[in-house]
């Protein structure tokens, strides 16, 4: 559960990265663009999820994901 919840949040974040990187490229249509519909694809459940405070919320769901992991890794003496 930790793994799957720390992996959707990283590809979020990496979409909504990608998505800023794109549109603020010089000479770059984002409406025309399939790279920057398949970003707003990806990244659109999350910001109906969490609005504008979409990058915190997401970075808060991986940061405790990541010590969930790491402490069931602990837990049981050795991670996988």
């Amino acid at each position: 559960m930790a793994t799957s919840l720390k992996l959707v949040c990283e590809v979020a974040l990496m979409a909504a990265l990608g998505r800023a990187v794109l549109r603020r490229l010089p000479g770059v249509d984002a409406a025309a663009n399939p790279f920057v519909r398949l970003l707003d694809w990806l990244v659109r459940p999350a910001e109906q999820l969490a609005g504008r405070a979409m990058v915190p919320a997401l970075l808060g769901l991986w940061l405790l994901a990541t010590a969930a992991k790491i402490s069931l890794c602990l837990g049981q003496g050795g991670c996988r």
